[in-house]
């Protein structure tokens, strides 16, 4: 199994401080996973559909056309497929379709991560993953073009809070 948690977040009215954004805390124990979102931001936790994975959205309530969510997607790698955080780089960034703009290391939940940002077809996305007991996170951020600087930092935000907890 596959441990993936996908943060989306496309807001076409953006913010330009994450301050000015109220959070609330997140947290899943089943998954040992925590975060915080914005607090005008409703959320669907289908977590208990599958056996060691999750799916939870969380999009905001003024958004009508459906289209603006974060989604964390929660899988398990199973022993025999024990990989390093290099060999999952090769992977993921092997897989990328659109123009890759940057490509470095980074932390994800005190833990060695990988970041890259890409684009493709107007939009323009930032994944941020790592590997830890088996299980690989990734948090991917995602939004128009125009619109990826604005939302940047309440992405950033969310990346930042997101813990991993076992």
């Amino acid at each position: 199994f596959l441990l993936m948690c996908s943060i989306t977040f496309s807001q076409e009215k953006g913010m330009t401080q994450s301050d000015q954004v109220n959070f609330v805390p997140y947290s899943n124990p089943t998954f040992g996973i925590r975060t915080d979102y914005p607090s005008d931001w409703g959320r669907i936790d289908l977590s208990f559909l599958k056996n060691n994975s999750a799916d939870i959205e969380f999009y905001p309530l003024d958004d009508s056309s459906g289209t603006k969510q974060v989604k964390i997607q929660v899988d398990s790698i199973s022993l025999d497929q024990k990989m390093t955080l290099q060999e999952l780089n090769n992977a993921k960034i092997g897989s990328i379709m659109g123009e890759i703009l940057e490509s470095n290391a980074t932390i994800l939940a005190d833990l060695p991560a990988h970041k890259i940002v890409f684009s493709n077809l107007g939009t323009k996305t930032m994944q941020v993953w790592t590997i830890e007991d088996n299980r690989i996170y990734t948090i991917t951020y995602v939004a128009e073009e125009e619109d990826f600087e604005e939302d940047f930092q309440v992405a950033e935000r969310m990346i930042q809070s997101f813990e991993i907890k076992e």
